[in-house]
This record gives structure tokens, C-alpha cells and sequence, in this order.
């Protein structure tokens, strides 16, 4: 009578789960099944515009956008009428770099400053407002694109809490970069943008 399955030895048996180790080692479940089962891949893709992305407002999205932006937040002078909208749609939205605190008075701001960052995505309301003649909930919608653009880290990390999952893990944070020092480090590098009147998009390059 044959048998239906081949019977390993020790040696076989070994050789067996040398090759499983391996697998699991080198080849993780998230290469065997694709990237679209990898949480963090799949949330970026879901969360966070890439740059050049078409915007309702017609100028796609570009980190080189923040100057113009933040340039609008002291040269638009708002009607009371205007102030209204953007009171409403800024309300619900925290401010990435200090979560604690509202987009409509971030934490610089009880000292008499305001973050790059922040000063970007009220500019950029301000203007959509004034000049386009947005909504509340258009002008939010925008914001928001535009802040997920910027520092899209902090909102994939917050994504990540919502499902239980510990952002660390992934090697990202909750914790604000104000609240890690980083008000004076370039956007790209997940900072603020600086303090002053000029926006630190990225690092200057270095001469050879």
C-alpha cells in the first residue's frame, strides 16, 4: 500500500525549517501579499496628496507654494463678513505642529508669533476667501489638502492611533514639532517652516 505523503527525517525535518525561517525572515507577508496589505503604505496613498496633485483652486500642490501662502496671511485685509468664513471653516482643525491648540491660534501665537506652517494654511484661507470666493466648508477642504501635503507624517501618524496601531512602531509621532523644537527646521525635514518672515522649505544645499 503506497502512502499518500512523503516521511521526513530529521535531517529533511531540519532542512524544513531552515527554509520556513527563512521566508519569514527575508520574504515578510507584506511583499508576499503586495503593498496594498502593508497599514502604512496604504494610508499614505489615503491621507497624503503628492506634490503636483490638481488643487479646486487651480495651483497644484508644491511645498514651493508656502512663501506666496504665508505672504497672503499679512497682505489680505478681511472684511468682517470674510473673518465669519474663515472662523468657520478653521474651527474644526487643530494645528499639526501643536495638536492641542487650534489652526485659528496656534501655540506660537501666546507669545506674540506664529509659525511658518500655520501662517501658510490661514494665508492661503485668507486668499481662497477673498479672491475665490470659497465656501466655509470649500475653504476647509483646501486647508486641510494643503496641511496633509506639508506634514502629511502627523496625520498618517494620527490614522495610525485611530486604529490601534502604535505610530512608533512605524518610526512617526503624534507629537507635535513644535513640541519637539522644530519651529526653526525646514518643511521638508517635518518642521515648521521657521518663525519669521522668511519660510524654511528645505535645507540649503550645500557648495561643493
Amino acid at each position: 500500500m503506497r502512502r499518500s505523503a512523503v516521511a521526513l527525517g530529521p535531517t529533511g525535518r531540519v532542512l524544513l525549517w531552515l527554509l520556513l525561517g527563512f521566508f519569514i525572515l527575508f520574504y515578510p507577508p507584506h511583499l508576499a501579499w503586495g503593498e496594498k496589505n502593508d497599514p502604512l503604505a496604504e494610508l499614505y496613498t489615503e491621507i497624503v496628496p503628492t506634490a503636483g496633485t490638481e488643487t479646486k483652486y487651480g495651483i497644484p500642490l508644491a511645498l514651493e507654494n508656502t512663501p506666496q501662502f504665508a505672504s497672503w496671511y499679512y497682505e489680505i485685509k478681511l472684511s468682517l463678513e470674510e473673518l465669519e468664513v474663515i472662523q468657520e471653516a478653521l474651527a474644526p482643525l487643530v494645528a499639526p505642529c501643536c495638536d492641542d491648540n487650534p489652526l485659528l491660534r496656534c501655540c506660537c501665537e501666546r507669545k506674540g508669533k506664529i509659525c511658518n506652517l500655520v501662517r501658510s494654511a490661514r494665508g492661503l484661507a485668507a486668499w481662497l476667501v477673498q479672491e475665490k470666493g470659497f465656501t466655509a466648508d470649500e475653504v476647509r477642504d483646501a486647508v486641510l489638502e494643503w496641511l496633509r501635503f506639508v506634514h502629511g507624517d502627523y496625520y498618517v501618524a494620527q490614522a495610525l492611533v485611530d486604529r490601534d496601531i502604535p505610530p512608533s512602531s512605524y518610526g512617526l509621532t503624534t507629537y507635535g514639532a513644535c513640541y519637539r523644537r522644530l519651529c526653526e527646521v525646514p518643511l521638508s525635514l517635518g518642521g515648521c517652516g521657521g518663525m519669521g518672515l522668511e519660510v524654511l522649505v528645505s535645507p540649503p544645499e550645500e557648495e561643493d
